[in-house]
């Protein structure tokens, strides 16, 4: 692997996780068979269920501080996707790809068996979200992106290269920790490059953070080999009708805010919001904001 390929891949890299004290233990966890694998899931509350899918170094716990809220008028459900998370793998992450894991979110919504449902993503999973839904646009109710990673949607964009380079300045200790395969370093170290903290900053975050970080750090070396996404057209999104709406930082890096203006602007139902004072850690810092963001969204759709 090339260190231009492995920092194209890298663009993708975030942590997910939100602040907070939350454990899986505090809820029921569930198994879903899925495509010849068993996905964890957190199922809590009534009615419409509200998916929420994690991104990259992450898992269903990244969504914890959303859960009690969410589940007092709604049915949340958050799963880990296949390869992440703690459980033992199954094989040795060959099927590691974007199309396994947009197929898995198809299956798993259609296994919960409750009509559409509602979606929320953060990064990498809004690329998983985007996918699906232009393929089975009917087993979703609305969408929420948080700075939804969609890399083919800056192909041939003006300024995507210099956004790209701004990125990549700060991704060069958690591309050497990669390559002295320190997977649990390189994950704090993506974290901190992604969320613009300072070099062991990650370190000093809030237990029990920095330990699920490093808990998904096995997960680097198969997500920076995977294949890009398909293409992605303004006439395809054109096409989409699900409700969405798209959540940036207001200090986020400019390649993040590119892709969500873009996707919002080429998909025909979709409004695009700032949460003021994020970077791409939005979810993660300003989960009581995001979530009554999410609500008073569910609520103008339903």
């Amino acid at each position: 692997m090339s260190y231009r390929t492995t920092l194209a891949s890298a663009t993708m890299i975030f942590a997910s996780l939100a602040a907070s004290t939350w454990s899986p233990a505090s809820a029921e966890e569930k198994e879903m068979s899925v495509n010849g694998t068993a996905l964890t899931y957190i199922d809590q509350g009534m009615g419409t269920p509200v998916v929420f899918v994690h991104g990259a170094i992450s898992d269903l716990r990244a969504w914890g501080p959303y859960r009690e809220e969410i589940s007092k008028d709604r049915r949340f459900v958050a799963y880990t996707q296949r390869y992440f998370g703690t459980g033992a793998w199954a094989d040795k992450a060959e099927h590691f790809s974007q199309e396994t894991h947009i197929n898995d979110l198809i299956a798993f919504v259609e296994g919960l068996e409750a009509g559409p449902v509602h979606l929320v993503t953060w990064s990498y999973s809004g690329g998983i979200g985007t996918y699906a839904s232009l393929r089975r646009p009917e087993l979703f109710r609305s969408i929420v992106h948080y700075e939804p990673s969609v890399r083919a949607l800056l192909s041939g964009l003006p300024g995507s290269e210099t956004a790209r380079t701004e990125m990549f300045k700060n991704f060069g200790p958690a591309i050497a920790a990669v390559k002295a395969e320190k997977v649990e370093d390189a994950a704090l170290r993506f974290i901190e490059a992604v969320f613009k903290l300072p070099e062991g900053g990650a370190d000093k975050e809030p237990e029990p953070w920095p330990s699920y970080w490093r808990e998904n750090g096995r997960t680097i070396p198969p997500f920076l080999a995977m294949a890009s996404g398909a293409p992605i057209s303004c006439e395809q999104l054109g096409a989409l009708k699900v409700p969405t709406l798209i959540v940036q930082g207001t200090d986020t890096y400019t390649r993040y805010a590119m892709m969500a203006e873009r996707l919002a602007g080429c998909q025909a139902n979709a409004l695009i919001v700032t949460l003021p004072g994020a970077n791409h850690d939005g979810p993660y810092r300003k989960p009581g904001k995001l979530t009554a963001m999410i609500k008073s969204f569910l609520t103008l759709v339903e």
